[in-house]
């Protein structure tokens, strides 16, 4: 362009050098156009907001240079008069508030030394939970919106000093080659900069607590897999006599309905009976309504001791009394876990693959726990991949419906059935290699164990093309038996999760397990299982955003049974920041021209 600008014969031609110029920058603001716009950072640090004040002054610059250029440079347009050029060029590198030349040194000194990036890592951020943004992420957007702008302010730097020279007003190649040389300077150390800030940031995004729970709304229950259950010892055994005590039942069934006592007025438990152990001889049981997941609100023993929050009773409470057989049997209540995988009971994790449209170069943008009817499912949202990972947001894939008990579902097939045996879900943290973005997520059994794995597809960050046939599931085979065990997450005296008067921070981490178990006794009667199912979505900038990784995470603390969840790792842009110095055109040997006020 310089050699243009130096040449009397440009300068002559049809519309004027000026004209063409503008013409030339026209193409340039097209191209910056064309370059996806990032998000502006939703960041409140003082460094943020002085920055956000000089980029806002070269933006508002940046829009009426651009405005003039594309008049000017309209077919037919009358050019305008030389003073309206030169009054252009002064407001961008002269005027000692609000000239881009000011704008960008200012700039360049808040990000110095990298303090801006460095104070996104320190604060805490809502945008994890609220609005779905990485660490990782708010630093990429911040450079990206720093990096934008320092190249309007450039362009429009540029435009002046050959605006300048075109009239005659002096050389001024060296002032454009010294402009250009702290470009690049100033480029290279802000890009180095967010390069270490980003090696440091968090990737990972999931859902914290929401401020109301609403079940089918924030969360969901499996139901009824392990409940508390009073039985009586005589009606666990076929003999009908009461010569153990409730210790001796670790595994039983029901038997009958012993005279008509308690056990008539609730439903039997039809599955296993486990776990029973012996609390007091005579209570007062509070029945839940038969719409309830819990058979019992609350129970209160004549020794004092309760089970569950002791308050009013909808049904009225009943009278449940131990009884003496002979003198010599003691025909005790117990209280027990039932194991019952009945029509009540919603128990089922299905294991279909949930995979994005490769084939139309779809990724996955979103990701979510979904129960339908008794069966939790994974499911995604997906966009499409365009260039430099921009992503175009599109939909939740639907997902298909079923019920374990139709004809053709397969226990271990199709879905994978909780028991007290193979009740375990694991916990990991799943990420693609290098090159390779998220398409997609399954549930898959590993021994007895509810198992998550990812599917990992290549792909080419300039184009934004997918390699399909090269896709890989990715997973963690490791085991709670093997020689550097899977560790269990222990659940404490686990009351339900949406009791808690604090929010529930993640406490698991890559490698773990946790079992699904009934709530605490004493805090709830062992009526729910737990932990709840966390259904919030997971959707990094509303669909927009680039995932290469999922896991399957719990939020909770002890004295609560938490949260499973699902979280998903924004990509790593790291390796794609790199600042490249424009090309030189200058010759450093030309007089330098002491740039004094414009006057026409």
């Amino acid at each position: 362009m310089w050699n243009n600008v130096s040449d009397p014969l440009w300068r002559e031609s049809g519309l004027g050098g000026d004209v063409e110029l503008t013409k030339a920058f026209v193409v340039l603001d097209n191209q910056i156009s064309s370059i996806p716009r990032p998000p502006r950072p939703p960041l409140s640090s003082w460094l943020w907001l002085k920055a956000t004040e000089k980029l806002q002054i070269i933006d508002g610059l940046y829009k009426s240079f651009v405005d003039f250029a594309r008049r000017q440079s309209a077919p037919g347009a009358v050019p305008a008069p030389v003073k309206d050029w030169l009054d252009l060029a002064e407001s961008i590198l002269m005027d000692p508030k609000t000239s881009a030349m000011q704008a960008v040194r200012k700039l360049q000194g808040l990000l110095q030394h990298g303090d801006l990036f460095r104070s996104i890592l320190q604060d805490e951020h809502p945008d994890v939970c609220e609005l779905q943004l990485s660490q990782h992420q708010l630093i990429y957007d911040t450079y990206n919106t720093i990096s934008l702008t320092e190249i309007k302010g450039y362009a429009m730097m540029q435009f002046s000093w050959m605006l300048l020279r075109i009239y005659g007003k002096g050389n001024y190649t060296q002032e454009a080659s010294l402009t250009r040389q702290r470009y690049g300077e100033r480029t290279a150390q802000t890009a180095a900069a967010a390069r270490a800030a980003l090696a440091m940031a968090k990737r990972d995004l999931y859902r914290c607590d929401p401020p109301q729970h609403i079940e089918g709304e924030t969360y969901a229950e499996v139901t009824r897999l392990l409940q508390g259950y009073i039985e009586n010892e005589v009606d666990m055994n076929a003999d009908g006599t009461c010569r153990d005590n409730c210790a001796a039942y670790t595994v039983a069934e029901n038997h009958g309905c012993f005279k008509d006592q308690f056990c008539a007025k609730q439903n039997a438990c039809k599955g296993r009976i486990l776990n029973c152990k012996y609390i007091d001889s005579d209570m007062w049981v509070c029945p839940s309504s038969r719409t309830s997941n819990r058979r019992y609100e609350w129970i209160e023993y004549e020794n004092g001791r309760t089970l569950g929050r002791v308050g009013s009773c909808m049904r009225g409470t009943t009278k449940v009394d131990s009884w003496w057989r002979w003198l010599f049997w003691h025909c005790s209540y117990c209280m027990c876990l039932c194991d019952e995988a009945s029509q009540d009971s919603d128990r089922y994790f299905s294991l279909w693959d949930t995979t994005s449209d490769v084939k139309n170069n779809k990724v996955v943008t979103g990701l979510r726990l979904v129960k339908l009817g008794r069966v939790f499912h994974l499911q995604i949202s997906e966009g499409t991949l365009g260039e430099r990972g921009s992503v175009t947001p599109g939909d939740w894939v639907p997902l298909q419906k079923f019920d374990p008990s139709e004809p053709g579902m397969r226990d271990g097939v199709d879905y994978h059935k909780l028991t007290f045996e193979r009740r375990a879900i694991d916990l990991d943290e799943l990420d693609s290699p290098a090159g390779h973005i998220l398409t997609g997520v399954r549930f898959s059994l590993m021994g007895a164990h509810l198992h998550f794995e990812i599917r990992s597809t290549p792909f080419n960050y300039a184009t934004g093309r997918l390699a399909p046939e090269r896709s890989q599931w990715i997973s963690n085979d490791n085991t709670d038996g093997a020689e550097v065990p899977r560790k269990r997450l222990e659940l404490y005296a686990p009351d339900i999760p949406t009791r808690s008067h604090t929010p529930l921070p993640v406490d698991s981490s890559h490698d773990q397990f946790v079992e699904f178990t009934h709530s605490d006794y004493d805090a709830d009667a062992a009526q729910s299982t737990v932990p709840f199912v966390d259904i919030q979505p997971v959707m990094p900038m509303k669909g927009a955003g680039l995932t290469s990784g999922a896991g399957i995470i719990h939020r909770g603390a002890r004295g609560s049974g938490g949260f499973i969840g699902v979280k998903l790792f924004t990509y790593d842009y790291s390796t794609h920041i790199k600042a490249e110095p424009p090309a030189s055109e200058f010759d450093v040997d030309s007089d330098t021209t002491e740039f004094v006020p414009i006057v026409n």
